[in-house]
């Protein structure tokens, strides 16, 4: 489940457990990185997109579902295009662009949660 309180309902729920029906719950931070279904690429969606079909798992030119690489070819998009622009400080490639794992999600999901202010109940975006 995910509801969205005020900053002072989050501090009180991130510090106690929520009885709902006969489950009591742990609160988590839920935080969504939009990825493209076209290009396998963040902060925006397929509707939106101009880039052109890229595969999420391999970085190939076709569809997901036409995939005919072993896990070996794996190879993120997000991380590579990441590397051309800062060629100072590489990351691992080795992984699908869907890994929850991926460095490139990991930032983006860092980058997202440092920019949301707790402290006025509001977004900084």
């Amino acid at each position: 489940m995910v509801i969205e309180v005020t900053s002072h309902a989050r501090k009180l729920l991130m510090n106690t457990r929520i009885k709902i029906g006969w489950v009591i719950c742990k609160a988590a931070v839920y935080i969504h990185v939009s990825r493209c279904f076209k290009c396998s690429r963040y902060n925006h969606r397929l509707a939106d997109c101009r880039s052109e079909e890229t595969c999420p798992v391999c970085t190939g030119k076709h569809k997901l579902k036409e995939i005919t690489s072993s896990q070996n070819d794996y190879k993120c998009i997000n991380c590579a295009t990441c590397n051309k622009y800062n060629p100072s400080k590489t990351i691992c490639v080795s992984h699908s662009s869907l890994d929850k794992q991926c460095p490139s999600l990991q930032a983006q999901l860092k980058k997202h949660e440092q920019n949301t202010n707790y402290k006025h109940g509001r977004s900084n975006y």
